[in-house]
């Protein structure tokens, strides 16, 4: 695995978890519309999936780069 690869998967690593933190923080906060905490509960869950197939292909990356 590159060097660059190494640092493109650890910023997009990285991003995903300031988001989840972020979109955790504003799930606890009190919303004015109920649309409002729809939205942020629906990117928090599209963000918890993203990092989870994430981490499943950097798996299968690291499986198949030991082959």
């Amino acid at each position: 695995m590159t060097d660059q690869k190494k640092f493109i998967e650890l910023e997009l690593g990285l991003a995903l978890s300031k988001a989840e933190g972020n979109l955790n923080f504003l799930a606890t906060a009190e919303m004015k519309t109920f649309t409002q905490g729809e939205a942020v509960l629906d990117a928090l869950h599209a963000i918890q999936e993203a990092r989870k197939q994430l981490q499943v292909i950097l798996h299968k990356n690291r499986l198949d780069s030991t082959k």
